[in-house]
């Protein structure tokens, strides 16, 4: 038994064909974003928390070492592994000195790494708006594209009507039901791209405050650590 929904759209015209033809080409993408992104936003929290509970029964940087690769493949893991560097880099360079007093290059090694962390917190952001701004584009594009079919299928109505000489129902229902096909259609693209355009930005918020908040506070261990080696070392001697 066919659909009359697909009826219509056999029947409509090549104007209105090439409009779904796109609106579908749009949704394809929509939603293929929609699924990657859920993944991946669902990985990272849960990462996220795995990791950071994990973190903060270590006592030392230099322990992430241990870690599982799952833990550190998350965004926390990531940004820990740099810190990890930077705190083994900072204790190299100053050690390296010999018995000269370090404390004169400390600020700007500390500032060096802070450098280099927000470098990578910067790059690690980035990763949780990929694809959300296709969602943006596609929300607003959708309805403008269902809108143009919507007036070329009244078009086709009023086409109808001065060609026949008439108003009658069977005259102009073909155009009138191509123009709700394309209102239909682009309304239906552009929702689900608008509601999750949305929603990913706001989980992607939360995450980044996360995120924000570890780098405060594994910078803030890297400056301990850097200086317990050195006072070890210092009292060693």
């Amino acid at each position: 038994m066919d659909s009359p929904l697909i009826t219509m759209i056999m029947h409509a015209s090549w104007a209105a064909r090439l409009v779904l033809i796109i609106l579908l080409v749009f949704s394809i993408i929509t939603w293929t974003i929609i699924v990657t992104r859920m993944q991946f936003i669902k990985s990272a929290a849960a990462g996220n928390r795995r990791f950071k509970s994990k973190f903060e029964s270590i006592d030392k940087v230099d322990e992430l070492t241990g870690f599982d690769k799952k833990s550190l493949a998350t965004p926390l893991g990531r940004l820990g592994l740099i810190g990890q560097g930077e705190c083994r880099r900072i204790v190299a360079d100053v050690r390296r000195m010999g018995g000269r007093d370090p404390s004169f290059m400390l600020q700007s090694q500390f500032s060096m790494a802070e450098e280099r962390v927000e470098s990578a917190y910067m790059g690690i952001v980035a990763t949780l708006d990929r694809g959300v701004f296709m969602l943006a584009m596609v929300s607003s594009i959708s309805p403008f594209l269902g809108l143009l079919g919507t007036v070329w299928g009244i078009m086709n109505a009023f086409f109808e009507i001065s060609n026949q000489g008439s108003a009658s129902l069977p005259v102009v229902a073909p155009g009138i039901a191509e123009a709700l096909i394309a209102t239909l259609a682009g309304l239906a693209v552009a929702i689900p791209a608008l509601f999750f355009y949305n929603y990913f930005n706001h989980r992607a918020e939360r995450i980044e405050t996360d995120i924000d908040e570890f780098k405060t506070l594994l910078l803030a261990r890297i400056k301990r650590e850097v200086f317990l080696n050195l006072y070890e070392g210092r009292g060693s001697a």
